[in-house]
């Protein structure tokens, strides 16, 4: 299974509350009335920033990190590639995304603990 984070940053005319609103009420709920079977996502969690800080610990200037699962690269590229993702779901971005600023890091987990 491979896993992509997907590091968002927020219109720059957006606050990063108005981002938090846009991302967690209208666009989420988009992506589960998408048709059924047509999504190769096996998982999807939303990661959101808290204002906690560790001295001398920098962070990291997201708005937001969605974490998706598939079973392979190929399901992530049909996925991102496919007419309802270009139609509907990045069209939608558009509305809170600067998606020009948007990263991608595919990984293999590999679990030391836990």
């Amino acid at each position: 299974m491979i896993k992509l984070s997907i590091f968002l940053t927020r219109r720059a005319d957006l606050t990063h509350e108005e981002f938090v609103e846009y991302w967690t009420q209208k666009h989420t709920p988009l992506l589960s009335r998408l048709p059924a079977g047509e999504v190769p996502v096996r998982r999807y969690v939303q990661l959101l920033p808290t204002d906690d800080e560790i001295p001398g610990i920098s962070t990291a200037v997201y708005d937001g990190v969605a974490e998706v699962w598939v079973d392979d690269i190929a399901d992530a590229a049909r996925w991102f590639t496919s007419d309802t993702y270009t139609t509907t779901v990045a069209t939608d971005e558009e509305n809170f995304l600067d998606r020009s600023r948007t990263r991608f890091l595919y990984a293999a987990e590999s679990a030391i603990f836990g």
